[in-house]
Protein backbone atom coordinates (compact mmCIF):
# COMPACT_ATOMS: atom_id res chain seq x y z
CA UNK A 1 0.00 0.00 0.00
CA UNK A 2 2.49 2.62 0.82
CA UNK A 3 4.33 1.69 -2.74
CA UNK A 4 1.15 2.28 -4.47
CA UNK A 5 1.04 5.98 -2.03
CA UNK A 6 4.38 6.88 -3.31
CA UNK A 7 3.96 6.01 -7.17
CA UNK A 8 0.88 7.96 -6.69
CA UNK A 9 1.78 11.06 -5.30
CA UNK A 10 4.75 10.64 -7.77
CA UNK A 11 2.64 10.95 -10.55
CA UNK A 12 0.02 13.78 -9.18
CA UNK A 13 3.27 15.53 -8.53
CA UNK A 14 4.22 15.09 -12.77
CA UNK A 15 0.83 16.08 -13.45
CA UNK A 16 0.96 19.36 -11.75
CA UNK A 17 4.24 19.78 -13.66
CA UNK A 18 2.55 19.42 -16.95
CA UNK A 19 -0.22 20.93 -16.09
CA UNK A 20 2.06 24.60 -16.41
CA UNK A 21 2.82 23.77 -19.92
CA UNK A 22 -0.99 23.37 -20.30
CA UNK A 23 -2.04 26.50 -18.86
CA UNK A 24 0.95 28.11 -20.96
CA UNK A 25 -0.78 26.91 -23.94
CA UNK A 26 -4.19 27.86 -22.93
CA UNK A 27 -3.53 30.96 -21.70
CA UNK A 28 -1.56 31.75 -25.11
CA UNK A 29 2.09 32.01 -23.87
CA UNK A 30 2.94 29.09 -26.14
CA UNK A 31 1.96 27.62 -29.52
CA UNK A 32 2.66 24.25 -31.55
CA UNK A 33 5.80 26.54 -32.93
CA UNK A 34 7.31 28.12 -29.75
CA UNK A 35 6.10 24.81 -28.45
CA UNK A 36 9.11 22.96 -30.96
CA UNK A 37 11.34 26.19 -30.47
CA UNK A 38 11.10 24.99 -26.94
CA UNK A 39 12.36 21.01 -27.68
CA UNK A 40 15.00 22.04 -29.84
CA UNK A 41 16.47 24.56 -27.48
CA UNK A 42 15.99 21.85 -24.66
CA UNK A 43 17.29 18.99 -26.84
CA UNK A 44 20.37 21.36 -28.18
CA UNK A 45 21.85 23.19 -25.53
CA UNK A 46 19.74 22.92 -21.88
CA UNK A 47 19.51 18.79 -21.90
CA UNK A 48 23.51 18.33 -22.71
CA UNK A 49 24.34 20.80 -19.87
CA UNK A 50 22.94 18.08 -17.41
CA UNK A 51 23.91 15.33 -18.75
CA UNK A 52 27.50 16.61 -19.01
CA UNK A 53 27.34 18.09 -15.33
CA UNK A 54 25.85 14.96 -13.79
CA UNK A 55 28.85 12.94 -15.07
CA UNK A 56 31.47 15.07 -14.46
CA UNK A 57 29.92 16.18 -11.39
CA UNK A 58 28.93 12.59 -9.56
CA UNK A 59 31.64 9.86 -11.38
CA UNK A 60 34.71 9.13 -11.79
CA UNK A 61 35.89 6.82 -14.70
CA UNK A 62 37.94 4.13 -12.21
CA UNK A 63 34.05 3.97 -10.75
CA UNK A 64 32.20 3.82 -13.87
CA UNK A 65 34.40 0.97 -15.12
CA UNK A 66 34.39 -0.85 -11.59
CA UNK A 67 30.45 -0.84 -11.75
CA UNK A 68 29.79 -1.58 -15.77
CA UNK A 69 27.46 -4.01 -14.92
CA UNK A 70 24.89 -0.89 -14.13
CA UNK A 71 25.07 1.29 -17.06
CA UNK A 72 25.25 -2.09 -19.47
CA UNK A 73 21.65 -3.33 -18.10
CA UNK A 74 20.01 0.07 -18.93
CA UNK A 75 21.04 -0.46 -22.39
CA UNK A 76 20.22 -3.75 -22.09
CA UNK A 77 16.70 -3.07 -21.28
CA UNK A 78 16.27 -0.35 -24.16
CA UNK A 79 17.66 -2.61 -26.15
CA UNK A 80 15.04 -5.17 -25.32
CA UNK A 81 12.56 -2.49 -26.04
CA UNK A 82 13.81 -1.75 -29.03
CA UNK A 83 13.39 -5.45 -30.43
CA UNK A 84 10.17 -5.68 -29.05
CA UNK A 85 9.15 -2.67 -30.68
CA UNK A 86 10.48 -4.09 -34.08
CA UNK A 87 8.54 -6.91 -33.72
CA UNK A 88 5.68 -5.47 -32.81
CA UNK A 89 5.71 -3.31 -36.06
CA UNK A 90 4.77 -5.93 -38.12
CA UNK A 91 1.24 -5.64 -37.28
CA UNK A 92 0.64 -1.45 -37.26
CA UNK A 93 1.25 -1.64 -41.25
CA UNK A 94 -1.36 0.64 -41.75
CA UNK A 95 -0.27 3.40 -39.69
CA UNK A 96 1.32 5.99 -40.69
CA UNK A 97 5.39 6.20 -40.97
CA UNK A 98 5.19 8.87 -38.07
CA UNK A 99 2.86 6.82 -35.35
CA UNK A 100 4.88 3.81 -36.29
CA UNK A 101 8.56 5.70 -35.60
CA UNK A 102 6.70 7.19 -32.32
CA UNK A 103 5.58 4.05 -31.31
CA UNK A 104 9.05 2.57 -31.65
CA UNK A 105 10.68 4.52 -29.69
CA UNK A 106 7.97 4.39 -26.60
CA UNK A 107 8.77 1.21 -26.56
CA UNK A 108 12.51 1.41 -26.76
CA UNK A 109 12.80 4.04 -24.00
CA UNK A 110 11.09 4.65 -20.65
CA UNK A 111 11.10 6.75 -17.58
CA UNK A 112 14.34 5.76 -16.14
CA UNK A 113 15.03 8.53 -13.72
CA UNK A 114 11.76 10.67 -12.48
CA UNK A 115 9.63 8.23 -11.88
CA UNK A 116 12.01 5.32 -10.53
CA UNK A 117 14.28 7.60 -8.57
CA UNK A 118 11.35 7.83 -5.08
CA UNK A 119 10.87 4.67 -5.08
CA UNK A 120 14.88 3.59 -5.09
CA UNK A 121 15.30 6.39 -2.52
CA UNK A 122 13.08 5.06 -0.36
CA UNK A 123 13.99 1.37 -0.75
CA UNK A 124 18.25 1.86 -0.77
CA UNK A 125 18.65 5.44 0.19
CA UNK A 126 21.58 7.29 -0.96
CA UNK A 127 23.29 4.40 -2.22
CA UNK A 128 20.61 3.68 -4.22
CA UNK A 129 20.14 7.01 -5.74
CA UNK A 130 23.35 6.68 -6.44
CA UNK A 131 23.52 3.69 -8.46
CA UNK A 132 20.37 4.77 -10.20
CA UNK A 133 22.64 8.11 -11.15
CA UNK A 134 25.83 5.87 -12.87
CA UNK A 135 23.13 3.63 -14.88
CA UNK A 136 21.85 6.87 -17.06
CA UNK A 137 25.01 6.80 -18.55
CA UNK A 138 24.04 3.44 -20.29
CA UNK A 139 20.66 5.23 -20.74
CA UNK A 140 21.85 7.58 -22.17
CA UNK A 141 24.07 6.28 -24.68
CA UNK A 142 20.66 3.70 -25.45
CA UNK A 143 18.26 6.58 -25.60
CA UNK A 144 20.69 8.58 -28.49
CA UNK A 145 21.16 5.02 -30.37
CA UNK A 146 18.61 2.93 -29.99
CA UNK A 147 16.21 5.53 -29.36
CA UNK A 148 17.15 7.85 -32.10
CA UNK A 149 17.41 5.02 -34.89
CA UNK A 150 13.52 4.36 -33.35
CA UNK A 151 12.46 7.83 -34.05
CA UNK A 152 13.90 8.60 -37.25
CA UNK A 153 12.47 5.78 -38.83
CA UNK A 154 16.19 2.74 -38.97
CA UNK A 155 19.79 2.49 -39.36
CA UNK A 156 21.68 4.07 -42.55
CA UNK A 157 24.69 6.26 -43.02
CA UNK A 158 22.11 8.85 -43.72
CA UNK A 159 21.04 8.56 -40.13
CA UNK A 160 24.67 8.66 -38.67
CA UNK A 161 24.44 12.37 -38.48
CA UNK A 162 21.28 11.80 -35.56
CA UNK A 163 23.57 9.56 -33.74
CA UNK A 164 26.34 12.17 -33.64
CA UNK A 165 23.66 14.49 -31.52
CA UNK A 166 24.43 17.23 -28.39
CA UNK A 167 23.01 14.65 -25.60
CA UNK A 168 25.30 12.38 -27.18
CA UNK A 169 28.55 15.01 -27.94
CA UNK A 170 27.97 15.42 -23.60
CA UNK A 171 28.38 12.03 -23.01
CA UNK A 172 32.43 11.67 -24.85
CA UNK A 173 33.01 15.10 -23.59
CA UNK A 174 32.01 13.54 -20.30
CA UNK A 175 34.50 10.79 -20.35
CA UNK A 176 36.98 12.85 -21.89
CA UNK A 177 37.04 14.85 -19.16
CA UNK A 178 36.83 12.53 -16.17
CA UNK A 179 39.85 10.52 -18.16
CA UNK A 180 41.66 13.26 -18.18
CA UNK A 181 41.11 14.46 -14.77
CA UNK A 182 41.56 10.79 -13.27
CA UNK A 183 45.26 10.14 -15.24
CA UNK A 184 46.69 13.62 -16.12
CA UNK A 185 49.47 14.10 -14.20
CA UNK A 186 48.72 17.87 -12.94
CA UNK A 187 46.19 18.87 -10.70
CA UNK A 188 45.37 22.24 -9.87
CA UNK A 189 45.65 23.15 -6.19
CA UNK A 190 42.91 24.63 -4.10
CA UNK A 191 41.83 27.83 -4.58
CA UNK A 192 44.09 28.91 -7.50
CA UNK A 193 42.76 30.50 -10.32
CA UNK A 194 42.17 26.89 -12.54
CA UNK A 195 40.63 25.31 -10.07
CA UNK A 196 38.19 28.45 -8.97
CA UNK A 197 37.63 28.92 -13.27
CA UNK A 198 36.83 24.87 -13.59
CA UNK A 199 34.12 24.96 -10.03
CA UNK A 200 32.79 28.49 -11.78
CA UNK A 201 32.08 26.36 -14.81
CA UNK A 202 30.88 23.37 -13.38
CA UNK A 203 28.20 25.10 -11.54
CA UNK A 204 26.75 27.12 -14.39
CA UNK A 205 26.84 24.05 -16.56
CA UNK A 206 24.60 22.48 -13.28
CA UNK A 207 22.81 25.55 -12.92
CA UNK A 208 22.12 25.56 -16.98
CA UNK A 209 21.33 21.86 -16.99
CA UNK A 210 19.00 22.40 -13.81
CA UNK A 211 15.88 23.12 -16.15
CA UNK A 212 15.65 20.23 -18.32
CA UNK A 213 12.72 18.33 -16.06
CA UNK A 214 11.19 21.41 -15.88
CA UNK A 215 10.53 22.11 -19.63
CA UNK A 216 9.73 18.81 -20.51
CA UNK A 217 7.00 18.88 -18.52
CA UNK A 218 5.92 22.31 -19.79
CA UNK A 219 6.52 20.73 -23.45
CA UNK A 220 4.57 17.84 -22.91
CA UNK A 221 2.02 19.81 -20.75
CA UNK A 222 1.46 22.10 -23.77
CA UNK A 223 1.50 18.95 -26.86
CA UNK A 224 -1.26 17.11 -24.19
CA UNK A 225 -3.04 20.60 -25.14
CA UNK A 226 -3.39 19.77 -28.86
CA UNK A 227 -4.80 16.03 -27.89
CA UNK A 228 -8.40 15.35 -29.37
CA UNK A 229 -9.86 12.63 -27.20
CA UNK A 230 -9.88 10.41 -29.66
CA UNK A 231 -6.29 10.25 -29.77
CA UNK A 232 -6.16 8.59 -26.33
CA UNK A 233 -8.43 5.68 -27.33
CA UNK A 234 -7.27 4.79 -30.61
CA UNK A 235 -6.07 1.31 -31.54
CA UNK A 236 -2.52 1.91 -31.46
CA UNK A 237 -2.70 3.28 -27.76
CA UNK A 238 -4.29 0.04 -26.66
CA UNK A 239 -1.59 -1.73 -28.29
CA UNK A 240 1.55 0.53 -27.11
CA UNK A 241 0.09 0.40 -23.13
CA UNK A 242 0.54 -3.52 -22.79
CA UNK A 243 3.59 -3.59 -24.50
CA UNK A 244 5.13 -0.92 -22.84
CA UNK A 245 4.00 -1.88 -18.94
CA UNK A 246 3.71 -5.33 -19.69
CA UNK A 247 5.40 -7.15 -22.40
CA UNK A 248 8.76 -5.03 -22.41
CA UNK A 249 9.12 -5.23 -18.78
CA UNK A 250 8.43 -9.32 -18.44
CA UNK A 251 10.89 -9.33 -21.00
CA UNK A 252 13.82 -7.02 -19.66
CA UNK A 253 13.05 -8.64 -15.94
CA UNK A 254 13.75 -12.67 -17.70
CA UNK A 255 17.05 -11.11 -18.67
CA UNK A 256 17.66 -9.57 -15.73
CA UNK A 257 17.50 -12.35 -13.23
CA UNK A 258 18.95 -15.14 -16.03
CA UNK A 259 21.83 -12.99 -16.68
CA UNK A 260 24.43 -12.89 -13.90
CA UNK A 261 24.34 -9.29 -12.23
CA UNK A 262 24.96 -8.72 -8.94
CA UNK A 263 22.16 -8.56 -6.41
CA UNK A 264 22.66 -4.78 -6.08
CA UNK A 265 22.72 -3.73 -9.68
CA UNK A 266 19.53 -6.34 -10.40
CA UNK A 267 17.24 -4.35 -7.67
CA UNK A 268 17.97 -0.98 -9.43
CA UNK A 269 17.83 -2.10 -12.77
CA UNK A 270 14.08 -4.33 -12.06
CA UNK A 271 13.11 -1.20 -10.80
CA UNK A 272 14.23 0.77 -13.97
CA UNK A 273 12.44 -1.99 -15.95
CA UNK A 274 9.12 -1.59 -15.11
CA UNK A 275 8.78 2.13 -15.50
CA UNK A 276 6.35 3.79 -18.29
CA UNK A 277 7.04 5.70 -21.21
CA UNK A 278 9.53 8.64 -21.05
CA UNK A 279 8.79 12.24 -20.72
CA UNK A 280 11.05 12.74 -23.39
CA UNK A 281 9.52 11.18 -25.69
CA UNK A 282 7.34 14.19 -26.48
CA UNK A 283 10.34 16.91 -26.67
CA UNK A 284 12.24 14.34 -29.21
CA UNK A 285 8.92 14.37 -30.98
CA UNK A 286 9.45 17.82 -32.03
CA UNK A 287 12.74 17.50 -32.62
CA UNK A 288 12.80 14.44 -35.37
CA UNK A 289 9.47 15.26 -36.32
CA UNK A 290 7.66 12.14 -35.61
CA UNK A 291 4.17 12.11 -34.12
CA UNK A 292 3.16 14.34 -31.20
CA UNK A 293 -0.15 13.04 -30.85
CA UNK A 294 0.99 9.86 -30.21
CA UNK A 295 3.88 10.95 -27.80
CA UNK A 296 1.39 13.52 -25.43
CA UNK A 297 -1.23 10.17 -25.40
CA UNK A 298 1.17 8.12 -24.40
CA UNK A 299 2.95 10.08 -21.52
CA UNK A 300 -0.37 10.04 -20.51
CA UNK A 301 -1.80 6.85 -20.36
CA UNK A 302 1.39 4.84 -19.40
CA UNK A 303 1.81 6.91 -16.34
CA UNK A 304 -1.55 6.51 -15.38
CA UNK A 305 -2.07 2.76 -15.90
CA UNK A 306 1.28 2.46 -14.71
CA UNK A 307 -0.06 3.76 -11.33
CA UNK A 308 -1.64 0.06 -10.99
CA UNK A 309 1.04 -1.94 -13.11
CA UNK A 310 4.62 -0.91 -11.18
CA UNK A 311 3.22 -2.14 -8.11
CA UNK A 312 2.00 -5.30 -9.44
CA UNK A 313 5.20 -5.89 -10.71
CA UNK A 314 7.09 -4.35 -7.23
CA UNK A 315 5.40 -7.52 -6.03
CA UNK A 316 6.40 -9.94 -8.36
CA UNK A 317 9.85 -9.10 -7.87
CA UNK A 318 9.69 -9.57 -4.19
CA UNK A 319 8.44 -13.35 -5.04
CA UNK A 320 12.13 -13.36 -7.01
Amino acid sequence: MHSFLLILIRVLALCLMICAGALARKRGVLNSDSTRCLSFLSTNFIYPAAVFASLVGNFTLTGIVARWTLPAGTILIMGLGFLAGTIALLFLKKNTPGERRMFHFLCTVNNYVFLPLPLIMQAYGDAGVGLLSLSTIGSEIAVWTFGVVAISGGFSLKQLKNLLNMPMIAVLLSIVVLALREYLPWTPSPGSIFSELGSTLMGTTQLFGAGTVAIAMIVAGSRMMELDCKTLFRGLQFFLVPMRLLVVPALCLAAIYLLPFDAEARSILAIIAVMPSSIASVTLSDFFSADTETAAASVLLTHLVGILTIPFWMAILTLL
